[in-house]
């Protein structure tokens, strides 16, 4: 009886120690180890799709690293959640481009290249584990 009550105990707090792990975010795809990637979070669809940085509820500035970067927002556990990114290679912080070209990479959560452009239905993630790549138009 003591096991089938701790069973169900530990069932029903399964849920609530998934949601306090936070968003753990790796970025692929940079092409060097210049700058920083620049990073916002958002748990709305309007401030998404418009991007409305000021209103993201999660933002980090990690340095550049080519292949791999992981970050965590250990406070972002309810969700849902979608990402939007910028590889800020020259440190203006700003998304440099030239006529239609775009010269620094950027990327969001639920993009599978540079031309995807999702909806935050379509970016949005659950907290966990999630993967974003560096897109370039060049």
């Amino acid at each position: 009886m003591k096991t089938c009550l701790a069973l169900a105990l530990c069932a029903a707090t399964l849920p609530h120690a998934a949601q306090a792990e936070g968003v753990t975010l790796t970025i692929e795809g940079q092409r060097n180890d210049r700058g920083n990637v620049l990073i916002a979070v958002f748990d709305q669809a309007r401030p998404f799709d418009r991007l409305q940085f000021e209103n993201a509820v999660g933002f980090a500035e990690v340095p550049a690293r080519k292949g791999q970067i992981t970050y965590h927002f250990s406070t972002l556990t309810s969700g849902p959640y979608a990402i939007v990114l910028f590889y800020d290679e020259n440190g203006n912080q700003d998304i440099d481009h030239q006529s239609n070209t775009l010269l620094e990479g950027i990327g969001a959560s639920g993009a599978l290249s540079l031309e995807d452009n999702p909806s935050f239905a379509q970016a949005s993630f659950q907290p966990g584990a999630v993967r974003v790549r560096v897109h370039y138009d060049q």
